[in-house]
C-alpha cells in the first residue's frame, strides 16, 4: 500500500494519541485557546507540521477522532484549504462546511475561530500577518489604507482560488524539499510572491482600485529601480522597497515597466540574477553544485532555475558547469 503523502514532514510540531500534549502543542505552537477530543475518543491521533517564513506561515494537520479546537484574535489572517475529510468552522457572520477539496474565506485576525474536525479529516492552512497584507497593499496602490482592509465573504472566484490552492501546496512542496538550503533572498522572494497572490486572489475592500487603470508615471523610475536591483540583485527586493526607490505606486511601476521595456520588475531582476548564476557556473569553486548557485542567487526551484537558464543562455546550467571545470581542470 503507497505510502500517504504528508506535507511538510520535514518540520514536525507533533505525532500524539496523548490529549495532554496536544493540547499543550496547540495552544504553544498555533495559538488555540480551548480543545476537546471527547472523553470516549479512542482513535485519537494527531499529526501536525508547521513551516513559518517570515511574516507567512503554513501549517498541516491531520485528525484521528473527532477533535475541537478553537482560537481568539491573532496578528494574522488564515485560510484553510481541505485535503481530506469534513470539518465545520465557526468564525464572524459565516460559519461552513469544510469539504474535500474545498477551502474557507479568508478568517479574519480580529475574530475568533472554532473548528470542529470529524476523524480522517486533513487539511493545509495558510497564515499571514495582517500587517505585511497592509503593507504590500499599500505598496501596490500607493497609498495608506490604515487598518480598513476586510476580505469579501462570498463565495470566492473558483479560477482564481483554484490557482491560489495550487501554489500553496506547491510552495508546501517546494521548502519541504529544499527549504533547509534556501538562502534568505530565494525566502523572501517566495513569501513576497505568496503575499501578492492572496492579494490578487481574493475579493476585498481595495479589489477595485486594484483592477482599475494606474496612474502613468515617468520613465525615470523604471531606471531608477532598474539601477537599484543591479546593484542589490543578491538581496531581498520587495514592493515596498521598489516604491520606495522609484517614488511612485507599485501597479504605476508595474505599469510603466511593461510600457517601456515589455516586462516587469520581477523579469528584470530575474535576468539579473540569471546572469549572475551564469558568471558563478563559469567560475565555480571546487564543491559547488548547480542547485547551491540556483538557491544563492534567489531562485528556489532549481528545475524552473534550468528551465530558465536555458531559454536564456541555450544550455542547461548543468552543462555550463561541467564546461567550466574541464577548462579549470
Amino acid at each position: 500500500m503507497p505510502t500517504r503523502f504528508v506535507p511538510l514532514s520535514n518540520y514536525p510540531v507533533m505525532r500524539s494519541a496523548d490529549p495532554a500534549f496536544v493540547q499543550d502543542r496547540l495552544f504553544k505552537v498555533f495559538g488555540a485557546n480551548s480543545f476537546d477530543a471527547g472523553k470516549a475518543n479512542r482513535a485519537f491521533a494527531v499529526n501536525a507540521n508547521h513551516l513559518q517564513v517570515g511574516e507567512l506561515g503554513v501549517s498541516y494537520c491531520d485528525y484521528s477522532g473527532d477533535v475541537s479546537v478553537g482560537f481568539g484574535e491573532a496578528s494574522f489572517v488564515r485560510q484553510i484549504f481541505n485535503i481530506e475529510g469534513v470539518a465545520r468552522y465557526a468564525a464572524g457572520k459565516q460559519p461552513g462546511e469544510i469539504t474535500p477539496g474545498s477551502w474557507t474565506p479568508v478568517l479574519h485576525a480580529q475574530e475568533p475561530l472554532k473548528l470542529d474536525f470529524r476523524s480522517g479529516y486533513r487539511q493545509l492552512v495558510l497564515r499571514i500577518e495582517f500587517d505585511a497584507l497592509l503593507r504590500n497593499l499599500g505598496a501596490l496602490l500607493g497609498q495608506d489604507i490604515g487598518r480598513t482592509l476586510v476580505f469579501d465573504e462570498t463565495p470566492a472566484r473558483q479560477p482564481a482560488m483554484h490557482a491560489l490552492r495550487r501554489r500553496v501546496f506547491q510552495f508546501a512542496i517546494d521548502y519541504n524539499e529544499r527549504g533547509r538550503f534556501f538562502s534568505d533572498l530565494a525566502a523572501a522572494e517566495v513569501q513576497r510572491m505568496m503575499i501578492m497572490k492572496f492579494l490578487m486572489c481574493h475579493r476585498h475592500t481595495y479589489t477595485n482600485l486594484l483592477l482599475r487603470q494606474p496612474l502613468p508615471v515617468s520613465s525615470t523610475a523604471v531606471r531608477r529601480v532598474e539601477e537599484f536591483i543591479e546593484a542589490n540583485w543578491d538581496k531581498p527586493i520587495d514592493i515596498e522597497t521598489m516604491v520606495a526607490v522609484a517614488k511612485v505606486s507599485g501597479r504605476s511601476l508595474f505599469r510603466q515597466f511593461r510600457k517601456d521595456r515589455g516586462y516587469s520588475p520581477a523579469d528584470f531582476a530575474k535576468q539579473v540574477r540569471l546572469n549572475r548564476a551564469r558568471e558563478m557556473l563559469e567560475q565555480p569553486n571546487e564543491n559547488g553544485s548547480v542547485i547551491q548557485i540556483a538557491l544563492k542567487c534567489g531562485f528556489q526551484n532549481p528545475g524552473h532555475f534550468a528551465r530558465d537558464y536555458r531559454n536564456v543562455f541555450g544550455e542547461l546550467p548543468s552543462a555550463a558547469l561541467r564546461r567550466a571545470r574541464r577548462w579549470k581542470g
